[in-house]
């Protein structure tokens, strides 16, 4: 993906595709994905808009570049388990998308196409392959912890994005949220509800990420799978 190729004449381009990228990445980094525009990397690397054509055919090729370029090299598999490691795979994929959450943005609802997404993916794929489990069934697995990091990164960015902007009277993470239930919840009508907030099951966290949370509903998932391992191999 991307164009590195010279032109056929005049002067060869003082830049390559690396640059460009790692440029646009700032400014996600910096101003978010709406900061990103052919013009604005053009100024960022000291170019004319026109020229980053010779390197990337459109803005939208750019971002997938950029989506594959910012995300990190997959944990290395080790010898761990497959339960073990696709935990720590799980983390360290919701974990990328809170540091750079401009990535949420570019969407996570399509194939990976880039060479380090392909990693991830193939490494999934490769903690799975003792299981006795297809490569259908591999890949759906894939897919689905995928979903649920990508999950809890969005939720876990909008809840703390709305933190941050809001007045000092704003919610202020999970406990903050139990009490502001607590102070309008109808009894009669949320029954179950309220006895929830009372018995403190939205937790202490003072953050709206807690890692607590995260891993139940993981284990709930890695579960499953172990489930369907265990019945293609009973």
């Amino acid at each position: 993906m991307g164009r590195e190729t010279s032109p056929r004449h005049g002067p060869r381009p003082s830049l390559d595709l690396g640059r460009i990228v790692d440029a646009a990445i700032r400014i996600a980094d910096r101003d978010g994905l709406e900061g990103v525009k052919m013009s604005s990397v053009a100024a960022e690397v000291g170019m004319a808009t026109m020229s980053l054509y010779r390197y990337v055919g459109s803005k939208d090729e750019l971002l997938i570049v950029m989506a594959d370029a910012a995300a990190p090299e997959p944990p290395a598999l080790d010898g761990r388990s497959w339960r073990v490691y696709l935990t720590d795979w799980t983390r360290a994929n919701r974990d990328f998308l809170l540091g750079r959450p401009w990535l949420l943005a570019l969407g996570q609802h399509t194939p990976p196409a880039g060479p380090r997404s392909l990693r991830w993916l193939d490494r999934a794929l490769a903690a799975l392959a003792d299981t006795g489990l297809g490569y259908g069934e591999r890949i759906s697995i894939a897919t689905t912890l995928t979903g649920y990091a990508t999950r809890q990164a969005a939720l876990a960015h909008a809840l703390n994005r709305t933190a941050v902007d809001a007045t000092d009277d704003s919610i202020a993470g999970l406990a903050g949220y139990g009490d502001i239930l607590g102070q309008v919840l109808d009894p009669g009508g949320y029954p179950e509800l309220t006895a929830a907030v009372r018995a403190n099951a939205f937790g202490v966290a003072e953050e709206w990420i807690d890692n607590a949370d995260f891993t139940f509903g993981l284990d709930l998932l890695l579960d499953g799978i172990q489930a369907l391992i265990a019945r293609g191999n009973g």
